[in-house]
């Protein structure tokens, strides 16, 4: 099987480490270049990463894809580029499935599952996360103001 993980440049890690947690060596990753001035305190990111990671003999369907490019304008939060759904087609075999879907792909190949969404599957045990607007990046609690 083929796993694709979105990371920020400051979570790379933590995607390397979830990935092999999953079974799913990193072989590749691509990078997303945002025609914007992004955040930072050291350098000011203007990319997004997605890991590809392989678990077993899963072939790629091309070998000629490179791993940079669609280059795009700034759009809503969290909002990722619609031609990613053709570079994975173009390499991965399927089925397709995005989980946290926020919208439907425009290619009818892909089932969605997200709380944003009308999912079109249901993973026994696992229902559709409901949104906290918590973030959960770090291991020590947030101090607490007074």
């Amino acid at each position: 099987a083929h796993c694709w993980l979105w990371v920020t440049n400051n979570t790379l890690r933590v995607g390397f480490d979830i990935m092999e947690e999953w079974g799913f060596p990193v072989k590749s990753v691509f990078t997303w270049i945002k025609l914007r001035m992004g955040l930072g305190n050291t350098l000011r990111s203007c990319t997004e990463h997605v890991l590809l990671g392989i678990r077993g003999k899963c072939p790629v369907k091309v070998k000629n894809q490179i791993n940079f490019g669609i280059f795009t304008p700034k759009c809503e939060h969290s909002h990722k580029p619609e031609e990613f759904h053709e570079i994975i087609q173009r390499v991965s075999p399927g089925p397709y499935l995005e989980m946290f879907a926020r919208r439907r792909p425009s290619s009818p190949e892909w089932d969605v599952w997200g709380n944003e969404i009308d999912s079109d599957i249901v993973i026994p045990g696992y229902p559709v996360p409901e949104y906290s607007g918590r973030a959960f990046m770090t291991d020590k609690p947030k101090e607490q103001e007074v």
